[in-house]
């Protein structure tokens, strides 16, 4: 019997020893680590603050206000991937496989020349940018907005006489604006205000250039007055100037670029009926002009002539205009709206006219936003669109002509 149990005492000893290996790889295959580093917006190298990055099967991390983050826990080889509604971050995956420390990723807006603008529609007519970079248009041609040399409507597509290696196009109401690969801006329609920019107020049937302006990356058109971007980061306007809608301190109308006052650091910008909206890199949202309904976010009803911050609104990705209102999606997915309310277009389950950012409640994980006179259109990350605002004519596509706030 004693030898009996030394012999098995003998076995266990020896299996013991034969996991043993076993057992010490699976302890190190265990051991974690720490990785740490920081998010920064590429144009000023400040820190991105909530952006989001995933750790694959070991959750999340969100950068503090200085865009910093740390992650503990992790094993093996980890992929990280950055996120935040409208933003591009470089590098897009980081993969490590042990403790690192000072990672840096950039991020910055999808730029317009990422996703160029194809289609835009006027007061009664629309225009086109096709893949060759050519233009057309249809619909009603006073003025000559469509671009073909006559005033004649159209209900078929004509080709903007002259036109070639466009990339993006906007459209007022009776003016179109193109933007071309060499950095040039073109325009044709009504000039009564100098909207077309090119030192006259002479209506025009085809495009002509708009004077002494290059390096252009974005082009924005409100009711009588244009706005574009210029790639170091200034904004220009010029046209009507009602309730100083152009930025440059006073209400003179202007038929060639003005340069916005006191603004640098732009990222995109976008025009309503009488104001005026930039956004900043670090986020942040500035708007001027006609502040009847509190476009301008600011707090007030006051009109302003040059700009002015929007109040407590930050980590902003994108921005769009409507008539007397203003919308802006956050970095998080998330949707806020001021200005006129009257067919409940500010989305907040009101009709109550609102002067500084309010959030939309019910509407997150939001991917992209776009303005029409009195109604609002988001789509989210799941690929659904939803709408809401003035439907009198079903623009909300709902199914019904009921207004939705």
């Amino acid at each position: 019997m004693k030898i009996k149990l030394q012999s098995v005492l003998r076995l266990l000893v020896i299996a013991a020893l034969l996991m043993l290996p076993i057992s010490l790889l699976g302890c190190e295959s265990k051991n974690t680590y720490i990785a740490s580093g920081r998010v920064v917006y590429e144009g000023n190298g400040q820190g991105f603050p909530s952006a989001v990055l995933s750790f694959g099967p070991f959750g999340i991390a969100i950068t503090d206000l200085q865009g910093n983050w740390v992650k503990s826990g992790l094993q093996g080889t980890v992929t990280i991937t950055p996120a935040g509604g409208g933003w591009i971050f470089t590098p897009a995956n980081v993969a490590i496989s042990k403790a690192t420390d000072g990672i840096l990723i950039k991020a910055k807006l999808h730029e317009p020349t990422s996703l160029p603008t194809k289609v835009g529609a006027g007061r009664d007519y629309s225009v086109a940018r096709k893949d060759n970079g050519t233009v057309w248009a249809w619909g009603e041609n006073g003025y000559g907005k469509l671009g073909d040399g006559s005033t004649a409507n159209r209900t078929t597509p004509v080709q903007v006489s002259g036109l070639e290696g466009v990339k993006a196009i906007a459209a007022g109401h009776y003016h179109t604006v193109a933007l071309k690969d060499n950095t040039t801006v073109w325009a044709w329609g009504l000039n009564v205000n100098g909207q077309l920019g090119d030192g006259t107020n002479v209506d025009r049937t085809t495009p002509v250039i708009v004077s002494g302006l290059d390096n252009v990356l974005a082009i924005a058109t409100g009711t009588e007055h244009t706005v574009v971007l210029k790639t170091d980061g200034t904004v220009w306007a010029w046209g009507g100037n009602g309730s100083g809608r152009l930025g440059d301190g006073t209400t003179y109308s202007r038929n060639t670029p003005v340069q916005v006052n006191g603004l640098g650091n732009v990222a995109a910008i976008a025009a309503g009926y009488n104001h005026t909206i930039a956004l900043k890199t670090d986020g942040t949202v500035w708007a001027w002009g006609d502040n009847y309904f509190g476009q301008l976010g600011d707090g007030t009803k006051t009109t302003c002539y040059t700009p002015v911050q929007v109040k407590g609104l930050s980590d902003v990705a994108a921005i769009t205009a409507g008539c007397f209102y203003t919308v802006a999606l956050k970095t998080d997915g998330t949707v806020w709206a001021w200005g006129v309310n009257t067919f409940g277009q500010l989305g907040d389950g009101t009709t109550t006219t609102r002067i500084e950012p309010a959030k939309i409640s019910s509407l997150n994980n939001v991917s992209a936003i776009a303005a029409g006179n009195n109604h609002v259109v988001a789509l989210k990350a799941d690929g659904t669109v939803w709408a809401w605002g003035h439907n009198a004519a079903g623009q909300l596509g709902d199914g019904t002509t009921n207004n939705r706030s």
